[in-house]
């Protein structure tokens, strides 16, 4: 039977307090803080780290597909399945696809993973879910959204979940939209699209579900339902009658915020953790209509809790300082680069190989590894005789300093808030040179462990440069 074999998640470092956007806007605080992603994060980045946390102890060679599913996609006529694909390292020959336009994505993506597993099409298809979405100031939404992502690897075999069935429901409610020129959702009628769509919705959905699978609700152990905020949450569990203190799993509001596309999958993700062997699982998304699908758990379960970072990432945070920071990290206020620097598209993509898969070169003539690859070896000068390696992703601080004149992807400096840029030393015996990200200068010294990130370095010749950073270990 097709089933969930690994999980994986992410979260970004940085939070913001509910109270500090609530006396920024003047509207009632909603108590607690949000995720929000850095300047240099977005839906692909998050999507790459959810991905890397689900495919650890997995060789990634052996995916056979992988899905996207996001509502904030960094490229409107551009896939970006494509670029995670190459940062995760997985073949070329791997099916590739991204799903958008519906907070539906995730389990639209679930579901077409699991046909596809079913079909023979695929051994392993790697589900990945990711949202960095942008409210619009002074509104609700700045306060209820946040950053995140979440990760599926479907397949068959050493499952640590059964899939048992899906069930769907379709409903052209308006709802919250964005056009093609909109860059903040437009709302419907929120009390309209509450009682005729998400609780009409995912209430039908969830009965056909255990119609389907011949279960009973009480039988189920977790329901991981998506909301678009606290109330809507405990209005579900009323409408689904299901016990609020032992089925529903928590909506992760008070810290992270709801993030979108990937949340029900971060509840699952999340329900998986503390699951037990033979427990049945209930994972539902919403958006113009509902989709349901079933987990029942299996003895490996077990083995997989510490494995993965999952929501530990929620324990793993900085606070932001101000609205002001808030608003720059979610491009509210213009930071962007100078017209006149460009970057070339084409030498970028010839430098795939080290820029995305972060692979590095040894030379057959001294065995140095040295990264980034070029044709010439820098010890001995062997010209082009190496061989691609895989580097690893963690390490420690041989040497750094604080720039003030260059900012972050070698932007102009304020002359106050320093860049970090560091030479560190990875496992491997690599030595490299990295900028740092997520940090404060302080937290910076010399055998500091780190590890890597795939971030966005810069937006020149108006295309996005994705590449890797080094940021403190978290843990």
């Amino acid at each position: 039977m097709a089933g969930i074999l690994s999980y994986g998640a992410y979260i970004p470092m940085w939070r913001i307090s509910r109270d500090e956007i609530a006396r920024a806007s003047g509207a009632p605080p909603m108590g607690g803080e949000r995720a929000v992603a850095s300047w240099d994060e977005d839906s692909l980045v998050m999507g790459v780290e959810a991905g890397l946390d689900c495919l650890s102890g997995v060789d990634s060679r052996e995916v056979d597909g992988l899905y996207f599913a996001t509502v904030s996609p960094p490229f409107k006529e551009k896939q970006s399945a494509s670029i995670v694909a190459s940062a995760l390292d997985l073949r070329k020959d791997v099916y590739t696809f991204d799903i958008t336009g519906s907070l539906r994505a995730a389990t639209l993506a679930v579901k077409a993973a699991f046909d596809m597993v079913k079909a023979g099409d695929a051994k392993r298809v790697l589900v990945i879910a990711a949202d960095s979405r942008r409210a619009r100031p002074n509104s609700d939404f700045e306060q209820t959204f946040g950053d995140g992502a979440a990760a599926l690897l479907i397949g068959e075999g050493e499952n640590i979940a059964d899939i048992v069935g899906f069930s769907t429901v379709v409903n052209a409610i308006p709802g919250p939209w964005k056009r093609e020129e909109d860059i903040y959702l437009n709302v419907f009628d929120a009390r309209l699209d509450s009682k005729y769509g998400l609780l009409a919705d995912v209430t039908q959905a969830v009965s056909k579900l255990m119609e389907k699978c011949n279960t009973a609700v009480k039988d189920v152990s977790k329901f991981a339902l998506y909301a678009p905020d606290p109330r809507s949450h405990v209005n579900l569990a009323r409408s689904l009658q299901i016990d609020r203190k032992t089925q529903l799993q928590d909506l992760m509001f008070a810290n992270v915020g709801v993030t979108g596309t990937p949340h029900c999958l971060l509840l699952l993700v999340a329900a998986l953790e503390t699951a037990r062997p033979n427990e049945a699982i209930v994972c539902v998304s919403h958006g113009e209509g509902s989709d349901a699908f079933l987990v029942r758990t299996t003895e490996k379960v077990q083995q997989e809790k510490g494995r993965h970072r999952g929501t530990k990432y929620i324990s793993s945070k900085m606070l932001l300082p101000s609205y002001g920071h808030f608003a720059k990290f979610k491009k509210e206020l213009d930071v962007g680069d100078p017209e006149w620097q460009k970057g070339s598209v084409t030498k970028y993509w010839r430098d795939e190989s080290w820029a995305l898969r972060l692979y590095g070169m040894r030379c057959k003539g001294c065995g140095t590894l040295q990264y980034p690859i070029s044709r010439i070896c820098m010890i001995c000068g062997e010209k082009d005789n190496y061989e691609e390696i895989r580097l690893a992703r963690k390490g420690k601080v041989f040497s750094f300093n604080h720039d003030y004149l260059l900012g972050p992807g070698n932007m102009p400096g304020d002359g106050i808030n320093p860049t970090t840029r560091v030479v560190a030393d990875l496992d491997d015996g690599c030595r490299l040179w990295l900028e740092m990200t997520d940090h404060e200068p302080n937290e910076v010294n010399i055998d500091t462990p780190i590890e890597l990130s795939l971030r966005l370095l810069h937006q020149r010749s108006d295309y996005r440069f994705y590449g890797w950073k080094a940021r403190l270990v978290r843990e």
